[in-house]
């Protein structure tokens, strides 16, 4: 889970967050935190607060992910 809790990672536990991120979808600005996780560049891993609140489209073939309008 990444909801705060500690992520295991090679035999080890990664404990660390970022300060809060200003970032804007669809012209909302909201405030996040993010785990810090071994990922390419430009990669996340979206929590279930966000999808709930942007529900956004997913494509799994292509890998994208769209926010609609809300």
């Amino acid at each position: 889970m990444i909801l705060g809790d500690p992520i295991l990672y090679r035999d080890d536990i990664i404990y660390f967050k970022i300060k809060p991120v200003k970032i804007v979808v669809k012209r909302q600005e909201i405030v996040i935190f993010f785990n810090v996780l071994p990922l390419d560049k430009d990669k996340a891993v979206l929590g279930m607060p966000f999808l709930w609140k942007f529900n956004p489209k997913i494509d799994w073939i292509i890998k994208t992910v769209e926010v609609r309008n809300t």
